[in-house]
């Protein structure tokens, strides 16, 4: 009892975090895309895993809503790859890079 209420809290979580993610982002980006995507399929798991626990014992529906979210969270990995690839990730990709080379430099220090 105490792990399916675990997990409905925590991909509730994650489905706002990723919504607030979404919200941050450039309006018509492939970025917001995939964080919105992945959002709503969090937001299915947590409602998937909900259904029992609201009496609801109809398993064509939890496979189904399981479903879509796996097909959302596969269209959220194949954005963020097309952001990367178009270049929109380019200012966050240069930073991480500026970041490593700053450790590096500290450890050869």
């Amino acid at each position: 009892m105490q792990s399916e209420i675990l997990r409905i809290i925590v991909t509730a979580v994650l489905a706002v975090l990723l919504a607030q993610q979404a919200a941050r982002t450039g309006r018509g980006t492939r970025r917001r895309l995939a964080f919105a995507a992945g959002a709503l399929a969090f937001a299915l798991f947590a409602v998937a895993n909900l259904l029992p626990f609201l009496g609801v014992n109809l398993p064509w529906l939890t496979l189904t809503l399981t479903g879509l979210g796996l097909v959302l969270v596969l269209v959220s990995v194949l954005a963020l790859l097309v952001a990367y690839r178009g270049g929109e990730m380019a200012p966050q990709v240069r930073k991480a890079r500026e970041l490593l080379e700053t450790e590096r430099n500290k450890r050869m220090e």
